[in-house]
């Protein structure tokens, strides 16, 4: 269809008025996409010569689709891009985010669950000048993850790390004997077998896979193959992902690669304790991490063809054909709005609890996504679509920049930061709660010499204590109720499967902050050989002030709350750990009136019994501590039910007592 004569007429420059009235015809719904001269726009120096402007655009979507073509060529871009992007989107009642920045490419995303993190990015052609003076060029991706350009790419980052001085983190000399794996797989040349070794205590250069296990059968190593498998596994049959990760392995030069299901005799309880104790160590020392972020099991590649580029027809005001081009990509980067970082990769990896650990102990790690590669190391960051070497914060240098800070509080904050992420991740086997973090904890615990007890640090156990589950990253927080097997006392983040956060405080609330419980003593009795993994039982015996309450549950538009009533002070809402009832326990011979986490099966109702408020600390002018009630499952012990805060007035009857949590 030919352009309107509106928009073929050409451009006047004669005076400044013309310019005026050009920038007042810009269209009402899409600014021509070009960030200056909005009511909204923004401008940043940042040290330029000329201030950058940046637009952020919502647009609705029911009256983008019902623009026709020739109205505004800009709206006809966006929605020929959101044609080739986001199927059904016409018709949808969503808004349509774009955002624009001078000199930049053009990102556009829709606002609902089912395109949730899937952004398209408009970009102009390399080989030509752009269409318009605002819109901005990117580099080249290829389109196929084992090509050679992006073989090339993944060399580049690992030599600039290996060879970069200032990446000091980064270096690592494989002395310790906890850092060899017990098994490797040596694959060879590609004309040579495959085969399981044992290392025996040798060293070697090697590669890491971190990967789903997904839900499909695995290829793994029991003790009835261990012997055929340490003479020879056939290439094809094994599965796809783990033939890429021999393929990439090979390629980057080196002979060895540790894949856990393949290198832990998986029906070997013992083996599976005394290697999955080591993991921390394994991914540290490993050459590089293979992170099949993108795969949802070993079925699935991870060197594969990605979706090309859309051409986009677009004309200027004079018929002048230009190359638009628009391509999806993952919202990976770091954010300016989060002090720069660290990065995110997306895909199936990253909602599974035992890759965390895998990404945060690595020393470099390589990402495939859906759309690229992202290269990180414990000093910088890099990927194919910003190939620059970033020095934003990354996830595998959070323990270290916390250890070098040399302030012990920093690392109590790294720690807790991998927490969070890390209470919101999925577990196939419930049991390997605090088994898939102890990699972590093992660093941890090297930076502090703590005593460590169910996800909990005793040189910071006021602080640590002070987790609450986060209703904003978990939407069907009104059905959370205790787990149906106990895995962790109750006093631990890893007794429930609810997402987490912690008090977070303001540096003045921070300076401020003094603990007012006391350890006595505390006790944990690991089930088997790895002192930071699963457990049996624990509890420690702490000395505070206490007040007793009575804690009131009411439901609110379909949610029940929970307050506390105190003598001579107004209500307190508290953070509940999970659902609540009340319940009635056998103590001294007598009934005792109390409240307990609910169980699956339980019947909710109102009700108000007598609890336990615990002070753990103060700061600034507020205290802060647990809601406590009587444990059924141990005999004069309290279990955690959630925690409260509240101005220093509130308990200023508290009693000292010592206590004993499970």
């Amino acid at each position: 269809m030919p352009l309107p004569k509106s928009l073929r007429r050409p451009v006047r420059r004669t005076s400044s008025s013309s310019t005026s009235q050009h920038q007042r015809k810009k269209c009402r719904m899409c600014n021509n996409l070009d960030p200056r001269g909005h009511a909204s726009s923004s401008y940043q120096s940042e040290a330029a010569k000329e201030p950058l402007a940046s637009l952020s655009l919502v647009l609705d979507a029911l009256s983008l689709s019902k623009t026709k073509q020739g109205t505004c060529r800009f709206c006809h871009v966006l929605t020929l891009v959101l044609d080739a992007f986001f199927e059904g989107w016409r018709g949808a009642r969503v808004r349509v985010n774009v955002d624009l920045k001078e000199k930049a490419t053009i990102k556009v995303s829709l606002d609902e669950e089912r395109w949730k993190q899937e952004t398209v990015e408009i970009y102009a052609g390399s080989a030509t000048r752009a269409p318009w003076p605002t819109l901005g060029t990117a580099h080249h991706i290829p389109v196929n993850s084992g090509s050679d350009e992006t073989f090339n790419f993944i060399r580049r980052c690992i030599q600039g790390c290996i060879a970069n001085p200032k990446h000091t983190a980064c270096k690592f000399t494989c002395k310790s004997s906890i850092s060899a794996p017990r098994r490797l797989l040596d694959v060879g040349k590609s004309s040579s077998p495959v085969r399981l070794i044992d290392t025996q205590g040798k060293k070697f250069q090697y590669a890491a896979l971190s990967h789903c296990w997904g839900s499909s059968p695995l290829f793994m190593t029991t003790k009835s193959n261990w012997a055929k498998l340490a003479a020879n596994i056939s290439f094809d049959a094994l599965p796809p992902l783990f033939q890429d990760a021999i393929i990439i392995t090979r390629q980057l030069g080196l002979r060895y690669i540790w894949i856990d299901s393949l290198c832990i005799i998986q029906d070997s309880l013992r083996d599976w304790e005394l290697e999955s104790s080591k993991m921390g160590s394994i991914y540290q020392n490993s050459y590089i991490t293979i992170s099949a972020t993108n795969s949802g099991d070993s079925s699935a590649r991870c060197l594969l063809e990605r979706r090309k580029p859309v051409k986009i027809p677009y004309e200027n005001t004079t018929g002048k054909e230009f190359a638009l081009r628009a391509r999806k990509i993952l919202n990976h980067h770091p954010s300016h709005a989060t002090h720069g970082g660290p990065a995110k990769p997306i895909g199936p990896l990253t909602s599974r609890a035992w890759a965390l650990q895998e990404h945060v102990l690595s020393t470099r790690i390589l990402h495939y996504t859906a759309t690229e590669l992202l290269f990180e190391c414990k000093t910088s960051y890099r990927c194919e679509c910003m190939p620059e070497r970033r020095a934003y914060p990354t996830t595998p240098s959070l323990i270290p920049k916390a250890v070098a800070s040399k302030k012990t509080g920093a690392v109590w904050q790294a720690w807790q930061r991998i927490v969070e992420q890390y209470s919101s991740r999925n577990l196939t086997v419930a049991t390997d709660k605090l088994p898939a973090i102890s990699g972590v904890a093992s660093k941890i615990r090297k930076a502090t010499h703590s005593d460590y007890l169910g996800g909990l640090w005793m040189n910071n156990l006021a602080s640590d204590l002070l987790w609450h589950a986060n209703p904003t990253a978990a939407p069907t927080s009104a059905h959370r109720t205790a787990l149906d097997a106990w895995r962790a006392p109750a006093f631990s983040w890893a007794s429930l499967d609810v997402p987490i956060t912690y008090t977070i405080l303001d540096d003045e609330e921070n300076d401020t902050f003094i603990p007012t419980v006391t350890l006595i003593t505390c006790s944990s009795t690991p089930s088997g050989y790895n002192p930071l993994g699963t457990i049996t039982d624990a509890s420690f015996t702490l000395r505070g002030p206490t007040i007793p309450a009575t804690l009131c549950s009411e439901q609110h538009q379909g949610k029940w709350e929970y307050t506390l009533l105190i003598t001579g002070t107004s209500t307190i809402v508290i953070n509940h750990d999970c659902l609540l009832v009340d319940t009635d326990l056998e103590a001294d011979d007598r009934q005792q009136k109390t409240v307990r986490r609910a169980r699956s099966d339980d019947s909710l109702r109102p009700f108000k019994a007598p609890v336990l408020c615990f002070s753990l600390a103060r700061y600034d002018s507020c205290v802060a501590g647990l809601v406590l009630g009587v444990s059924g499952r141990t005999n004069a012990a309290w279990e955690r039910l959630g925690t409260f805060a509240a101005g220093t007035e509130a308990l200023r009857g508290t009693e000292d007592k010592e206590l004993v949590l499970v």
